[in-house]
């Protein structure tokens, strides 16, 4: 008997000195039979003061109550739960989470009393918690990732793929069955799957950027991946698979071929700018002498012959060399206020192919505005336009040219706050139309989709470098019939300048180191009466003028000269003397320095290679 009391009397202190909230009540009555110590510290519960459920059921929060009551009723249907997690106040104020688990006590079928266990469990809710907002988290970067996230089994086919790969890729549901990484062949090609295979050794590997080319509507699409490649663990040390981040960087691939080819176009330009200033030298003394060799003979000299074609091959020298130059991103090279209509008409006329069967229909508007270009340049970009009409009609068609003057609004952005007007050339043809999935690919280098045995792919091209030489815009697309392209051109008015009227030149001094370009010069001067000095460098010209500064009616200036450059030169002349007439020679761009020089109204320019019309002009 003494060892049945004292076993209860542990049994009862185990139970009161347990962390959990202990409690027996009658069923369905409600009357508290037992609470142990941690309910009556915690809830303030005790037999003497809390004798019925309801005193028990004020410590569950108000939106639990209903159910809890609930659970209370449904107990006498034989609805028995075995545990319930709530939320509830505490006697000092504060809110736990408790899950309570009850033990019923029957008597035949009918319930009797329910023990009930009632342990706090905030700590744990708010691990919980924590791990459903992480997974939350996670589950949604992996989603809607701007990345593509993969993962791979260590077999090689795709266990999940986020919405990113979904976006690219078509056809995902029927194509990720039967896909399998290392049988990829472009996978294979770049030598990813290498890296994949020491991703799945345990290894954490950066992929290096990758072409790879996927179907989207239809067409072959060619993207640029690069990212990262990690194994993927779950409780054991093995790795279950790999996932693989990739980063769609097309973009920046494209971006930097751009800048690589600009780069690369830079080069071939100071390259071709150097040799064309040598050429346009050797040009000049060809053309100039032939020039006065023409003038020498009498027209029925049969030498007179020779000297024309000498003349004229020179010509067509000094035009492809402006022209290779123009494509370089060099600038204007002999620029003039010109009447648009003036190239367009050349080009009619120069243009093969453009037979009587093709109709030109012209709508020019009369306009006092001109386009201050170089008119080879101008004559090339409507051959070019003209020459692709030609060919894309063929044996009968209508080629439509309008020309009307439009406000600034049209032109390039950093263009437009320096003019008011631009003129706007629309050239249409009947012809086949273009593709518009190769419309912006129309103005690269040797791209055509013509016999590439008879047409390099570089006539737009040029023709493009031409119009954004003149700060203008050229667009192509697909016309209602056949195909628009549309031109648009700064225009502006003639300055009205005062021509200074030149008294026939006796002093000249020709400063350059060029021996072809002296000659010419000494020979058209010397031929009027002139008193030509020549001059190899700038210092000794210089010091010519400074020790004579009216000594000179003239000075003929290079820019390149071999000590110091011909705008030191200048410079210093101007300081002895601000009105001698000064001509700038260079086969260089000279539109920067002109701006430069604006307002020097003795300033003037020659461009090499010039011929003696030219001068005539110039010195009339």
């Amino acid at each position: 008997m003494e060892h049945s009391i004292d076993r209860n009397f542990r049994v009862k202190e185990l139970i009161d000195n347990l962390p959990d909230i202990v409690i027996s009540v009658d069923y369905p009555s409600g009357i508290i039979q037992y609470v142990n110590f941690n309910a009556i510290e915690r809830l303030g519960l005790s037999i003497k003061r809390s004798k019925t459920l309801h005193d028990l059921s004020y410590f569950v929060l108000p939106k639990y109550r209903r159910k809890y009551i609930q659970h209370w009723r449904d107990i006498k249907d034989g609805i028995l739960i075995p545990s319930i997690v709530f939320e509830a106040k505490t006697i000092d104020g504060r809110v736990i989470w408790v899950e309570q688990k009850n033990i019923y006590i029957k008597q035949g079928d009918t319930v009797i009393r329910i023990h009930a266990v009632v342990r706090d469990i905030t700590e744990r809710k708010r691990l919980e918690e924590e791990m459903l907002q992480a997974f939350y988290f996670s589950e949604s970067l992996f989603l809607h990732s701007p990345y593509i996230i993969l993962l791979y089994g260590n077999d090689g086919y795709i266990k999940r793929q986020n919405m990113t790969f979904r976006a690219i890729a078509e056809h995902v549901d029927t194509m990720i069955p039967n896909y399998n990484v290392w049988k990829d062949k472009q996978i294979q090609k770049y030598g990813i799957d290498l890296i994949f295979k020491e991703v799945v050794r345990g290894r954490i590997m950066d992929i290096p950027r990758f072409p790879y080319t996927v179907k989207m509507k239809g067409e072959d699409v060619t993207f640029y991946f690069s990212g990262k490649a990690f194994p993927y663990m779950r409780s054991s040390c093995e790795t279950e698979g790999f996932v693989v981040m990739l980063e769609d960087v097309s973009a920046r691939q494209k971006r930097e071929e751009e800048t690589l080819e600009t780069k690369r176009l830079e080069s071939v330009g100071r390259l071709a700018r150097g040799i064309a200033h040598e050429f346009n030298n050797i040009l000049a003394g060809i053309s100039g002498f032939a020039e006065i060799l023409l003038r020498k003979l009498s027209p029925d000299d049969p030498n007179r012959h020779f000297a024309t074609r000498i003349f004229e091959a020179a010509s067509k020298a000094a035009t492809l060399t402006n022209q290779l130059l123009g494509f370089a991103r060099g600038q204007l090279y002999n620029p003039s206020y010109l009447d648009i209509r003036a190239p367009i008409m050349y080009a009619i006329g120069a243009t093969p192919n453009l037979h009587n069967r093709i109709i030109i229909k012209k709508e020019f508007e009369e306009s006092e505005y001109k386009v201050y270009g170089d008119v080879n340049q101008l004559r090339q970009v409507f051959i070019e336009i003209l020459r692709n009409a030609a060919e894309a009609i063929g044996t009968e068609g209508k080629i439509e040219i309008k020309v009307k003057y439009v406000s600034n609004e049209f032109l390039p952005a950093e263009v437009r706050k320096k003019y008011i007007k631009c003129v706007q050339i629309d050239i249409i043809d009947s012809g086949t139309g273009i593709n518009d999935s190769i419309i912006s690919k129309v103005f690269e280098p040797y791209f055509t989709t013509k016999d590439q045995h008879k047409h390099t792919g570089m006539g737009l091209a040029i023709a493009f470098g031409h119009i954004k030489n003149h700060e203008g815009h050229i667009t192509v697309l697909r016309a209602e019939r056949g195909t628009q392209v549309t031109i648009l051109l700064p225009a502006i008015k003639e300055p009205d300048l005062a021509i200074l009227k030149h008294p026939r030149y006796q002093r000249i001094l020709v400063v350059d180191d060029n021996n072809e370009t002296c000659l010419l010069l000494r020979s058209y001067f010397e031929d009027s009466g002139a008193l030509v000095t020549i001059s190899s460098n700038g210092l000794s010209a210089v010091e010519m003028i400074q020790n004579a500064s009216n000594r000179f009616d003239c000075i003929f200036l290079d820019l390149i000269l071999p000590d110091i450059n011909g705008k030191d030169v200048l410079n210093r002349i101007r300081n002895f003397n601000a009105n001698v007439p000064v001509f700038i020679m260079s086969g260089y761009d000279m539109s920067s320095f002109i701006g430069e020089h604006g307002n020097d109204q003795n300033l003037f320019f020659l461009m090499k290679p010039f011929n003696l019309e030219d001068l005539d002009v110039l010195l009339k």
